[in-house]
C-alpha cells in the first residue's frame, strides 16, 4: 500500500533555502521512508509535487510550509527559512504476523515522533537551534504577566520584551545528512549531546544542572584526549589513568604533564571547581559564571569533541561550523 503523509513539525526548524525542493531518504529503526520539502513560494512556501498533497488543503485555509522569521543569520547561510511541514512518502516497513494490524502506516504514527526527536537532536548539535518541543524559548516574553496596577494606576509599567535570535540554519546537504543518520540508527557523541543539554538548560536559567552536563561533556572530551596522548606522557602521568579517573584527575594530568590543550588549564580547573560546588554543595552559579563555563566547553568541544569545527565564528553570530 503507497503511504502518503503530511506532518507538521513540532517545532519549525531553519534550514537553508537550497533544501528545498528535494527528496531525502530517511527512516526509524526498520520502518523507511521519504521527507520530501516544500517549495519556497512567497509567503508561506508551498507543497512538494506530490500526488494528493495539495488537494488535502481546505478551501480558503493558509497551510504554512515554510515561514521566514525575524533573525540574525549569518550572510554565508543566506537566504534561510523556517521549516514547519514536510511530506511522508514511499513508506516501508516489516510485517508481524502475531501483529498484523501493525501496517507501514501504524508504524508511521508510531514512530515520527520519535524520528523528529532524534533528528532535533542532531539538529541542535550541529546548528545550536533550539528545539525542544515540551519546553520552548520564546522571542517574546510578557513582563509583568497577570499584574494589574490599581493604586496608583501604572499599566504602562507592563509590557512586552521582544528578542531577534541568532540562527544557524542546517545547509542542505547537512540535512540529508542528519536524515540519514536517523535512518541508520547512528546517534550523536554523548559529550555533545550533553552540551546541548547544557545551552538548553542555560536558557532557561537552570544553572545547576547547566554546570554539571557542561562539566560531563568536558570530562568525556579530556579524558579521551588524554587517553589518546597517552603513549606521549610521562611515565609517572600514563599510571594515574586509569577506569575512575575524573576531570579533576584529568586536568592535573595536563597541567602536570604540559599536554596541549586549546583551554587553558586553569579555565577548566575553574569549571571543575563550580561542578563540585553545584554536585556537593547544592551551589546554583551565577548567570554570568554559567555563561562563561559553557563557553568553556564550547571551545574545548570545538578543538577535541569528535565533531571537529572551525576556530572561527560565522560573521554574524552563527554557531560553529563543522570542519569535518
Amino acid at each position: 500500500m503507497e503511504v502518503t503523509a503530511i506532518f507538521e513539525l513540532p517545532v519549525h526548524i531553519w534550514v537553508m533555502c537550497d533544501a528545498l525542493d528535494a527528496t531525502c531518504p530517511t527512516g526509524y529503526g526498520e520502518l523507511r521512508f521519504n521527507v520530501v520539502m516544500p517549495d519556497g513560494r512567497p509567503p508561506v512556501g508551498g507543497p512538494p509535487p506530490v500526488p494528493g498533497v495539495e488537494s488535502r488543503s481546505d478551501v480558503g485555509e493558509q497551510v504554512v510550509w515554510v515561514q521566514e522569521y525575524s533573525a540574525f543569520i549569518p550572510e554565508s547561510l543566506r537566504p534561510a527559512t523556517a521549516l514547519h511541514r514536510v511530506v511522508v512518502t514511499d513508506v516501508e516497513g516489516p510485517s508481524y504476523d502475531h501483529m498484523s494490524w501493525f501496517t507501514p502506516e501504524h508504524q508511521l504514527g508510531e514512530y515520527i515522533n520519535k524520528w523528529f526527536d532524534d533528528v532535533r537532536t542532531w539538529t541542535e548539535i550541529l546548528t545550536g537551534q533550539d528545539l525542544d518541543p515540551n519546553h520552548r524559548v520564546y522571542d517574546a516574553e510578557s513582563v509583568g504577566e497577570g499584574l494589574r496596577f490599581i493604586e496608583p494606576p501604572h499599566d504602562g509599567a507592563l509590557g512586552v520584551k521582544v528578542t531577534t535570535p541568532r540562527v544557524r540554519p542546517l545547509r542542505a546537504q547537512e540535512w540529508a545528512a542528519i536524515l540519514g543518520f536517523v535512518r541508520d540508527g547512528l546517534e550523536p557523541p554523548l559529550e555533545e549531546v550533553l552540551s546541548r543539554d547544557a545551552r538548553a538548560a542555560q536558557r532557561r536559567g537552570a544553572n545547576r544542572r547547566a554546570i554539571i552536563d557542561a562539566a560531563i561533556a568536558l570530562e568525556i572530551a579530556l579524558g579521551r584526549h588524554v587517553r589518546s596522548h597517552r603513549d606521549q606522557l610521562p611515565e609517572g602521568q600514563q599510571r594515574r589513568i586509569g577506569e575512575r579517573t575524573a576531570l579533576g584527575g584529568y586536568i592535573a594530568i595536563v597541567e602536570d604533564s604540559g599536554l596541549q590543550v586549546a583551554v587553558p588549564v586553569d579555565r577548566l580547573r575553574w569549571l571543575n571547581t563550580l561542578r563540585n560546588d553545584a554536585v556537593h554543595r547544592g551551589a546554583a552559579p551565577g548567570d554570568w559564571d554559567v555563561g562563561s563555563a559553557v563557553q568553556v566547553m564550547i571551545d574545548f568541544l570545538g578543538a577535541h569533541g569528535r565533531i571537529l569545527r572551525t576556530g572561527e565564528r560565522e560573521p554574524g553570530g552563527g554557531e560553529w561550523v563543522l570542519r569535518s
